[in-house]
């Protein structure tokens, strides 16, 4: 009896942690981001997928997600108004990112805006 409440207990142990929100699948960052009019397509973020390849500790400030984290500085990433080429989203997040990880094509525009 002893044995069936272990396996019972990790067994139930599993399925929680399987089951533990990670966030959506695909999200569009101009809603993120508060961005009402893009002038380029919106980036619709593969986050599954970064999910995949990174730890939650890499984009977010905790394991758990949450609030984003500068890429140049480590502290909480605010990053204002979000317009053009030259912003903090840009700068200071993905492409710092992109770079470190050395990803093709990383801050050509049509590698997130599609």
């Amino acid at each position: 009896m002893k044995k069936f409440a272990v396996i019972l207990t990790l067994l139930l142990f599993a399925i929680a942690a399987y089951a533990v929100d990670k966030g959506p699948e695909v999200m569009d960052l101009s809603k993120k981001f508060n961005v009402p009019k893009t002038t380029k397509k919106a980036v619709m973020f593969p986050h599954a997928l970064h999910q995949k390849n990174n730890e939650c500790t890499e984009c977010h400030m905790t394991a758990e997600g949450g609030a984003l984290k500068n890429q140049k500085t480590g502290k909480e990433f605010n990053p204002g108004v979000v317009k053009g080429t030259s912003n903090k989203v840009h700068k200071e997040f993905c492409w710092v990112c992109h770079k470190k990880k050395k990803v093709k094509k990383g801050k050509s525009c049509k590698t997130c805006h599609k």
